[in-house]
Formats: structure tokens, C-alpha cells, sequence
């Protein structure tokens, strides 16, 4: 078996062949560099077939050192693979003074037969990702979707923000103007909810690896002369992702969120030919409020597995895990 460099049509066509994440994609990849942060594009091959591919992101420690990320990867056709890009982490950890990697896999990773040959697996001090997600199978009719909503409140709020003239908004172009809308709403939506927001130059560069593939679109509702609420979607491998919001609460009367969810969806289906729509993320503890509105849509809930500390340096190891805890409380 042999690493080799991919290019941008091969990569991704693998990771659609094996119903891999974005966050492997090439253009997140691409995102990450937009982003200062330096990535590498692992592909394993066996006789001039890929067997496997993982995109790592460097991100940065105090004192110098710094970690590497799998995020929602790697993507295995064969488990027997995961021994070569163990060892090639191990040699990118070396020669960038990184203490461990975090893979944090979308489907169950093996690990365990790879202990002696690489150091000790610990369970991550944080998750990035989120543990848990609620998604809805866009494949049904459209009027059995409707029906399949959970919460009858749900499917009222929806023809109740139709009837008081909430209206939805693709732009066609994205430009800085729509941004800063977006940016605007998102900002509100963290103050109030405890998030901490993104700055508009990371929208920007989000919208800017948009492309056929892995398409990143923009949605509003807006109100009369007002915007009042605002998402941002990733589409890849026939799955919509939910991954960022913004709203305003003044307007919270005019039940826009169930609108624009319910407007995203018949696009997800009828303009993206997407087969599942996936909220990004629930958890009752941190996120009770969104979790409970977001559960109102009804669906499938999923649970990903469990991610995994490679830990190449002990000492430096327990030392930010000390520190982490420190800093919490």
C-alpha cells in the first residue's frame, strides 16, 4: 500500500462512494487553509485503488505545540488501512511538534489492534463536532413529510408564519451586503443564547469554497422590510447540513425558525435532490431550547461514535489536561 496526492475530482468521488461528511471534503480542506490553519490529504492505495482517505487539520497549542484533527473522518473502504494512516499521522505529529491527534470518526474506528505499534489512545478531553444530531428522510412525498412532522404546533406555526406574510429569501448572489445581515442575526441569536459567534470574514470564506460539489447557500426570512432570521447551508452527498443560524428575537411572534426550516426542506428535496436533512446537532444539557424545537420536526436521531486521542507525548499530554481543567472552573 502507498500515500499518494489526490486530486480535487478523485478525492471527493471516493468520499461519495463510501457516504463520507463535508468536514472530509476538499473544499473544507481548502476552508482550513482559508483559515491560516495547515492541512495534509492522506489517501491510502492498494494496486491502484484507494482504500482510504482522511483530511487533517493542524490546530495550534500554547508554548509552541499544537494538535492534529480528523474531523468526521477518516473515510475507510477497509479497516485494514487504518495501520498506514496511523503511521503517517505519527510521522506529520513528529515533524510539527503535535502532543496528540483527535479522530473524531463519523462511523466506529477500530483502534484498538494498533495499540502497541502507536502511543496510548485516551478518550478526547473535548468533543468539536457534535455528539448527537436529528435527521429527516427527504425521500417520501412531500405531503407525507408535512404529515410526518411531530408536533402538530409545529406544522401551525408554519401556515401561521405563511399567513402573516414571512417570506423566503434565497439570494443569488452573496455578496458582503448579505453577510453582514447574516452576521448580524447570528450575533444576536450567540448573545442571547450563549454561543460564541464566528466573525464575518469566516462567512466570507465559508461562501468563497462554494462549488458544485459541496455547495454552501444562504437563507433568510425577512418580513416586510426586515430580516428576522437567517441560516446557512452546506449540501454534500445528497445531505443538507444545517450548520449555521442566526434570529431575531423581537420578531420571535412571527414563528419564522418553523417557516425557514420547513421552506428548507422542500428545497433540500425538490431543488438539491437531497435524500436526508440533517439538523447538526442536539443535546438536551448544553442546548435544551434549540433541542426541543428542533425535535418538534420529528425525525431520526443519531448518535456517532465515540472519538479518540492518539497521544504522542504523554508529559505535554497531561499537562493541557490539566490545564483545561483548570480553566473550567
Amino acid at each position: 500500500m502507498s500515500l499518494k496526492i489526490v486530486e480535487k475530482e478523485n478525492w471527493n468521488n471516493f468520499l461519495l462512494q463510501n457516504d463520507a461528511s463535508f468536514l472530509q471534503s476538499f473544499e473544507w480542506g481548502e476552508f482550513q487553509e482559508k483559515l491560516g490553519r495547515k492541512i495534509w490529504r492522506l489517501s491510502v492505495e492498494n494496486n491502484g485503488e484507494t482504500m482510504a482517505q482522511a483530511l487533517v487539520v493542524k490546530k495550534p497549542l500554547p508554548f509552541g505545540k499544537s494538535f492534529l484533527y480528523v474531523p468526521f473522518g477518516p473515510c475507510l473502504a477497509s479497516e485494514q488501512t487504518m495501520q498506514e494512516l496511523l503511521g503517517e499521522l505519527q510521522k506529520i505529529a513528529k515533524a510539527e511538534n503535535s502532543i496528540y491527534c483527535y479522530i473524531e470518526p463519523l462511523e466506529g474506528v477500530k483502534l484498538l489492534p494498533f495499540r502497541k505499534e502507536f502511543h496510548s489512545f485516551q478518550k478526547p478531553q473535548k468533543r468539536i463536532q457534535p455528539q448527537q444530531t436529528l435527521v429527516i428522510d427527504l425521500t417520501p412525498p412531500e405531503e407525507q413529510i408535512f404529515k410526518g412532522l411531530k408536533s402538530k404546533t409545529t406544522r401551525y406555526n408554519i401556515r401561521f408564519a405563511q399567513k402573516q406574510g414571512v417570506k423566503f429569501i434565497i439570494p443569488e448572489i452573496i455578496r458582503d451586503k448579505e453577510i453582514d445581515i447574516f452576521y448580524n442575526l447570528a450575533q444576536k441569536s450567540a448573545e442571547r443564547d450563549g454561543f460564541a459567534n464566528y466573525s464575518g470574514d469566516y462567512f466570507s470564506k465559508l461562501f468563497s469554497i462554494s462549488s458544485q460539489e459541496m455547495q454552501v447557500k444562504l437563507f433568510f426570512a425577512k418580513h416586510q422590510d426586515n430580516y428576522i432570521a437567517a441560516n446557512i447551508f452546506v449540501f454534500f452527498n445528497r445531505t443538507a447540513v444545517h450548520l449555521f443560524g442566526g434570529f431575531d428575537h423581537d420578531f420571535r411572534h412571527l414563528m419564522a425558525p418553523y417557516f425557514m426550516h420547513w421552506n428548507q426542506i422542500l428545497f433540500a428535496k425538490n431543488k438539491m435532490n437531497c435524500a436526508i436533512y440533517d439538523f447538526w446537532g442536539i443535546d438536551e444539557k448544553k442546548w435544551p431550547g434549540v433541542t426541543h424545537f428542533k425535535r418538534s420536526f420529528g425525525g431520526k436521531e443519531i448518535q456517532y461514535p465515540q472519538g479518540h486521542d492518539v497521544v504522542y507525548s504523554k508529559f505535554w499530554y497531561q499537562v493541557f489536561k490539566i490545564a483545561r481543567k483548570f480553566l473550567k472552573k
